[in-house]
């Protein structure tokens, strides 16, 4: 086996079980079946290419978009950004709180909607980002989740942090009453993090090949 692909298997699987926590904890909330999976992950270097995020995306996102972010210090520094398509949350409000869904939905999101989004958002973001802390023995601050709607996101100016060196891309499927969302998580990281990081993967499959 190609160890360095074992590694992004390890990383990978050490998200998947930090949002099958989030989806464990948002079907209590809502009483339904809620799965959430991390199919793949990706780690981009800006030191050595330049970075046009937009060509990492699993799909082209197209209309307005909603935005989670939430930032982390401590032992990992960086941003991560929980990004989905509006009209996609707008229907996963309604199932959550057993609503009716209409095609027609217009994107004026109210106060509770916000109130809703925001929740997920910190669920997700705190899920992955605490969970992946416990599995790795990294201990995490982080902040309340920003939520914003994009009606056309510029990744460059909107997205993009420059000053992080590295960038993980966490391509995210959540479904719900067989309604099915793709999304993204961009995870900003600064190099020492990334580092610790994966100083941690390699312990773990030290003790996996012992």
């Amino acid at each position: 086996m190609d160890r360095s692909s074992f590694k992004y298997d390890i990383l990978k699987e050490v998200f998947n079980i930090s949002v099958g926590k989030a989806a464990d904890l948002l079907s209590e909330i809502t009483g339904k079946k809620i799965l959430l999976k991390i199919p793949d992950v990706t780690i981009l270097d800006r030191t050595t290419n330049n970075i046009e995020l937009t060509e990492y995306l699993p799909i082209k996102f197209t209309g307005a978009l909603m935005v989670s972010t939430i930032s982390f210090k401590e032992n990992l520094t960086g941003k991560a950004n929980l990004i989905f398509p509006a009209e996609k949350m707008k229907a996963f409000i309604h199932l959550c709180l057993n609503e009716d869904v209409h095609e027609e939905d217009d994107l004026n999101f109210t106060d509770i909607d916000f109130d809703v989004i925001k929740e997920i958002g910190n669920i997700i973001l705190n899920c992955i980002l605490g969970e992946t802390g416990n599995l790795l023995n990294i201990k995490l601050q982080y902040s309340l989740p920003e939520v914003k709607i994009y009606n056309h996101i510029n990744f460059r100016k909107d997205i993009d942090e420059k000053e992080y060196q590295h960038i993980l891309v966490l391509y995210i499927t959540f479904i719900i009453d067989s309604t099915e969302i793709e999304g993204t998580i961009i995870v900003d990281l600064a190099l020492q993090s990334l580092n610790e990081i994966m100083r941690k993967i390699d312990l773990i499959e030290a003790d996996i090949y012992d």
